[in-house]
């Protein structure tokens, strides 16, 4: 991978696209071989369901024939990240990598880490502590950094991958 690039796997939810850091991506499975509601255990390690469409409150139709399940880890947690479709991988120069605007002034900042296009779309890039429940735990506090945040982000193009 060059310097100048980061890789995204691009997923959809509903009508949103999102798109998760690849580094993370440790597998995607199909609809048949997982029950949802159950972790998965791939490879030794134990991947937690994480009902993504749930925690963004977006309307998905998860019992489609594209579904799919991402497993991904951060070094410190193992999601099983259900989705309505696996748009692929991608990489973007860092200069196509916006932060979010200023109106995302709470919660969503630790949520999303910035924004970029994929062909005609915005796709939001997932903060995957966040995502994985990381960040569930220690709300109060987070919701005093993400104001910090908002004040320290910078306006420049190529800041958030």
């Amino acid at each position: 991978m060059l310097v100048g690039t980061a890789s995204f796997l691009v997923v959809r939810l509903g009508l949103s696209y999102l798109a998760l850091p690849a580094t993370g991506v440790r597998g995607i499975l199909t609809q048949e071989a997982i029950d949802h509601e159950q972790a998965v255990t791939e490879a030794g390690i134990v991947y937690q369901p994480v009902d993504l469409a749930e925690r963004l409150s977006v309307s998905a139709d998860l019992s489609g024939t594209d579904r799919k399940t991402v497993l991904y880890s951060n070094g410190r947690s193992h999601g099983a990240i259900r989705v309505e479709q696996v748009v692929g991988l991608i990489d973007v120069e860092r200069k196509d990598c916006f932060p979010l605007p200023l109106q995302f002034q709470r919660d969503e900042r630790c949520w999303f880490g910035g924004m970029m296009f994929y062909q005609d779309q915005l796709a939001l890039i997932l903060n995957p502590s966040w995502a994985l429940g990381e960040l569930a735990d220690a709300a109060t506090v987070l919701i005093g950094k993400a104001k910090q945040t908002v004040e320290a982000t910078p306006a420049a193009i190529g800041g958030s991958c």
